[in-house]
């Protein structure tokens, strides 16, 4: 990304001061909505999995992390699928929420039709928000496929726009990727959201390289049109031995990305990201990506992107805070010297004004698959426009944790900005 691109979206996203030269600031985003952007991906339907052996451990671990929203594939081979929609009716139960995926029958897996949709809805139990077009459809290898996916988005369109019960649900089109995107129809008029599958690979979350997000979002827009866009896939995996085009990061590295990855999509314009994955389905060895992109291990142990995620929601949330409110506002005052800067301004529930600052910058050699050497600190100069109670800043490790330090509460003052994820506490 240039730096004026950097620049711009600094501007518009954090009100910020770059280079000495005023913007206007825009209002502050609110940390609600930042929680209520992300998601992570399940799979209730798939037998010989932790998400139905170890269910009860599963929904526990979400009540944790604190994600609302889920993304699930309906499995449909007969009747009433009463053992995934249990699950999914349970959890319904319990305040989450669902994008369901209504397979086209281009991918592997039964199809699910479209007519389908009254009694899906029934079977979840209020917890259906989205009706998700195709995933994944292969459709660039004959002439047909295009239109055969089309029509399935159109037929599932025509189903939740006429059930008068479930007005509220929103239909997403196919999560359409790589070569598949160019070959989709235009199904501007059969969605309600974009879909994207944003992974960014082993390149950092605000990449300008082939990972880019502005990419995949620039890519989608011939096939949805204006429709606010949201990323039913997106993360990191971390198996090392892997031969897959879809390169490895760290442990480390995942749990230094993954904040930054959630906060710069809500900032790009992404309505909602869920991570791919809650918990590994499977165990095959640090050569299998599908082993090694759970947010939880297979065995039920916390990751650090798990604590890193789960932090970042809470401290959003107010999580066990006695925050006081701070009426006033804060401008980055010296950025010149840092294109890279990301930082934006949110109001949190109890009136504090949380700053998040980082260099949006590659931490990963992916030829030696190893961290790169810690980013150098630098300076940004920070104006307050009243006087505030107390400053906190909270900076994110590699292995999920937050350290805090009490600094002076002036109202100007220096913060130390690094690749790893620092927010500021203004009461």
């Amino acid at each position: 990304m240039s730096d004026l691109t950097r620049r711009s979206a600094l501007a518009l996203a954090a009100g910020a001061l770059v280079a000495g030269r005023a913007e206007a600031a825009a209002p502050p985003h609110r940390c609600e909505d930042l929680i209520d952007s992300i998601g992570v991906n399940v799979h209730l339907g798939h037998g010989g999995t932790p998400y139905v052996a170890r269910f009860e451990a599963c929904a526990a671990a979400l009540d944790t992390l604190g994600v609302r929203h889920l993304r699930d594939d309906i499995v449909l081979t007969g009747g009433e699928p009463a053992g995934q929609f249990a699950r999914i009716a349970a959890l319904a139960g319990r305040g989450y929420r669902f994008s369901l995926v209504f397979y086209d029958g281009l991918t592997p897996g039964p199809r699910v039709p479209p007519d389908k949709f009254a009694a899906i809805a029934h079977w979840a139990g209020g917890g259906l928000i989205i009706a998700e077009g195709g995933n994944e459809p292969p459709i660039a290898g004959r002439r047909d496929l295009p239109g055969l996916s089309a029509d399935h988005q159109a037929a599932l369109f025509r189903a939740v726009r006429t059930d008068a019960r479930d007005p509220a649900v929103q239909v997403a089109g196919p999560s359409y990727i790589q070569g598949n995107v160019a070959a989709a129809q235009n199904l501007a008029a059969l969605v309600d959201l974009g879909n994207i599958h944003a992974y960014p690979g082993a390149e950092h979350p605000e990449t300008g390289g082939g990972g880019s997000l502005a990419r995949f979002v620039a890519a989608a827009r011939p096939v949805f049109g204006s429709a606010p866009m949201i990323a039913t896939e997106n993360g990191y995996h971390t198996a090392l031995a892997t031969r897959s085009a879809h390169l490895p990061v760290s442990e480390g590295i995942r749990a230094r990305y993954l904040p930054r990855l959630l906060l710069w999509s809500y900032l790009q314009g992404v309505r909602r990201t869920y991570l791919y994955e809650l918990i590994a389905s499977f165990d095959h060895g640090d050569g299998d990506p599908e082993s090694r992109f759970g947010l939880l291990a297979y065995d039920g142990q916390p990751t650090p992107a798990f604590t890193a995620v789960r932090n970042l929601i809470r401290l959003f949330g107010g999580h066990g805070t006695a925050g006081a409110p701070y009426s006033g506002d804060v401008a980055i005052t010296q950025a010149g010297a840092m294109p890279n800067l990301v930082s934006a301004r949110f109001v949190r529930r109890d009136g504090a004004l949380l700053v998040p600052l980082w260099q949006g910058i590659d931490a990963w050699d992916r030829r030696s698959l190893a961290a790169r050497p810690d980013a150098t600190p630098k300076a940004v100069d920070l104006l307050l426009a009243q006087q505030p109670r107390s400053v906190r800043l909270h900076r994110f490790a590699d292995d999920g944790s937050v350290s805090v330090s009490v600094l002076s509460a002036e109202r100007r003052m220096m913060v130390q900005v690094t690749d790893r994820l620092g927010v500021l506490e203004i009461t």
